[in-house]
């Protein structure tokens, strides 16, 4: 991380919120945060708006962010395979991430001589037929890839619970289009996203939900992968200053490499986001749950980068919690 998260109101309107890089499924992958205006919606568990503006950003001031990063990074862009974007909300939302600033950036990544995909992080609902033919048309990035967070195949979690409004009519739509388009989709699938759940009933739920979310692409033809979140408690969700002590536990690092090894079981290609975007300490994450071995989770991480299952292998001592 480059840029300090400071509160929404103190925070420079022409920088970005975050400059990352990673190695994602073997390709170096340059991840950006802009700072926009914020998400109007309200999941219950996340805490990413709170760090967005409460008032109006422009494209003038996006476009300023886009070249603080290509300024920033200038002598490392030949490096970058990957180019994956979004705002803390819905990059594909015109009245928060303003049409000509998507343009913008897609004219400055076309500095990233070796890119490989683009990826874009949005709601479904703002996934257009138009709007992706335009993207495509405009980046020299051969492959695009949206970046939903469906979270979980529980009608109930996800409505009720999690408050994500998101229907799964919506998101068959959604990946028949992307199918139909040749543009990959990206799921978030929490770990245990619902309260009381135990960890076991949390392993079976996010197994469902891959299993669920490849039966769709399959029928569609829409390449997928997996990238695995285990929920903790963000500071200042909903969540955060609602709970009750007891109600939310967050997975084991047990439980989320069972979901790790299902996931590649099925053909998956599966990353796993193994913190919490400074959102939450230690003892509200899986990093504070009894039995937590970091050295399974540095073989998690080495996974992240080149899917090479030798990574997991010493850890294989018992059978998979898998659905049903």
């Amino acid at each position: 991380m480059s840029e300090s998260l400071d509160g929404p109101e103190n925070h420079d309107p022409n920088l970005p919120l975050y400059i990352g890089t990673r190695t994602f499924l073997t390709r170096r992958d340059l991840v950006l945060s802009f700072y926009t205006t914020k998400c109007q919606f309200q999941c219950t568990y996340c805490a990413l708006p709170t760090r967005s503006a409460t008032f109006e950003v422009t494209a003038e001031q996006i476009n300023r962010q886009i070249d603080h990063v290509f300024t920033e990074k200038a002598d490392q862009l030949g490096g970058f395979r990957q180019l994956s974007f979004g705002n803390e909300g819905s990059a594909l939302d015109p009245r928060r991430f303003h049409r000509e600033s998507v343009d913008h950036l897609l004219h400055r990544a076309r500095e990233m001589e070796n890119l490989e995909i683009l990826s874009i992080e949005t709601r479904p609902e703002y996934v257009k037929r138009d709007y992706l033919e335009h993207i495509a048309k405009t980046t020299h990035a051969p492959r695009l890839d949206v970046t939903v967070g469906f979270e979980t195949q529980d009608d109930f979690i996800r409505q009720r619970v999690l408050k994500k409004k998101i229907s799964r009519r919506v998101m068959e739509d959604r990946v028949a289009l992307l199918g139909s388009l040749g543009v990959k989709l990206t799921s978030y699938v929490l770990i245990k996203p619902a309260p009381r759940m135990s960890d076991e009933h949390g392993v079976r739920e996010a197994v469902a939900t891959m299993e669920y979310l490849k039966e769709i692409c399959d029928r569609y033809g829409t390449e997928l992968t997996i990238y695995l979140t285990p929920t903790y408690i963000a500071e200042g969700s909903y969540l955060q200053q609602t709970t009750q002590p007891g109600d939310w536990t967050p997975p084991t690092i047990q439980s989320i490499f069972e979901v790790v090894l299902a996931g590649h079981g099925m053909g998956l290609p599966v990353y796993t986001g193994l913190w919490s975007e400074e959102l939450a300490d230690e003892s509200t994450d899986f990093r504070g749950r009894e039995g937590y071995d970091p050295e399974l989770r540095m073989a998690m991480v080495r996974f992240n980068r080149d899917q090479d299952i030798a990574h997991l292998l010493p850890y294989m001592t018992r059978p998979l919690a898998l659905a049903g």
